[in-house]
């Protein structure tokens, strides 16, 4: 008897070794897939080419697991940003229209930019002022802005022949090219804002105990203003590189990257032992999604499976965390 409940202890130390790791497994395993699959996959040039695709999305990503990490992990309340998707395709749109009506790219990107951070500034005052729950609100922000987009491209391919553009999209730094860099030095930022600073500090207490944060001092209203605001602003910055790398505006854009974003934001919290949003995990996550597209492309997997096997690790990595929360509830 006391050696079959050894056995069952046993066993359910491993499924739960297997969940707070979940997320590193997965990636070494699909890594090794892909390689296995196609030669090609590990060379250096792949793997740079992996980590540029991988650059807006890492990105943005930062900024939805900012929002996700202020928000909570409720289901219907906690904390999502639909709209960033569309946010970084109307940046995209409004710099190729102005630089061809001929701005200069400070000027074009400035202006959109502002647009960026205008769009953070009214999804937080919804969220926080308006008490719309954060998945309706930026739902509807989302349409606002495919309308908006629609209007101001035309919904026509908006090409664009600027020398800032054309070097960030053809130019390197000591061996790595520029996307990689931007992506990094977000990534830095985000990861000491978060996890190295008192604002992090901040941020985490209001996404795990809204009430206990305000009894403790914390401005919550203004800590979930911030990450809606930054997660704006990450979608304005990637979008540099996707205007660089589409030398122009494309139709479509913000649909194409509202599931990457998603499932980057959602996976992030697989990479944490506590089963909650955070940075390295979104970095980590934005290369996952990359090297999926990437090794689907390279083996000739049909676009459809990628959607759809997309949409299973989003089930999945919300199925994943919301087990490892109730797992350590019980246990407290």
């Amino acid at each position: 008897m006391e050696q079959t409940t050894k056995s069952v202890n046993t066993k359910a130390i491993d499924f739960r070794y297997l969940l707070k790791y979940s997320g590193y497994f997965a990636f070494f395993i699909v890594a090794l897939f892909f390689a296995i699959q196609s030669s090609t996959f590990l060379t250096p040039k792949n793997i740079i080419n992996l980590l540029v695709q991988s650059s807006p999305l890492g990105i943005v990503a930062c900024g939805m697991a900012s929002v996700l990490i202020g928000g909570g992990n409720h289901v219907i309340r906690g904390g999502i940003d639909l709209s960033l998707g569309n946010n970084l395709a109307l940046n995209v749109a409004v710099t190729a229209v102005l630089i061809n009506g001929g701005s200069s790219f400070i000027a074009a990107f400035g202006i959109a930019f502002l647009c960026s951070v205008l769009i953070g500034i009214i999804n937080a005052f919804a969220i926080v002022k308006l008490k719309i729950i954060p998945l309706l609100g930026t739902l509807s922000m989302m349409y606002l802005l495919q309308g908006i987009i629609l209007l101001v491209s035309n919904n026509k391919v908006v090409s664009v022949n600027d020398p800032i553009l054309i070097f960030i999209a053809n130019n390197a730094f000591i061996g790595l090219p520029i996307p990689i860099w931007i992506f990094t030095f977000v990534g830095l930022i985000f990861y000491v804002v978060h996890h190295q600073s008192v604002f992090g500090n901040w941020v985490y207490a209001v996404g795990g105990n809204p009430l206990a944060a305000r009894t403790a001092g914390i401005n919550v209203s203004k800590a979930l203003t911030l990450t809606y605001v930054m997660a704006a602003i990450t979608a304005a910055i990637a979008s540099i590189l996707v205007t660089a790398r589409l030398s122009g505006s494309v139709p479509g854009v913000g649909d194409i990257m509202l599931l990457d974003i998603m499932l980057a934001g959602l996976m992030s919290a697989i990479f944490s032992r506590l089963s909650v949003p955070n940075i390295p995990g979104a970095i980590l996550s934005a290369i996952f999604v990359g090297m999926l597209s990437n090794g689907f492309t390279l083996i000739n997997v049909p676009t459809y499976w990628v959607y759809a096997i997309k949409g299973a690790l989003i089930l999945a990595a919300v199925s994943i965390t919301t087990a490892q929360q109730r797992r350590m509830i019980r246990n407290v």
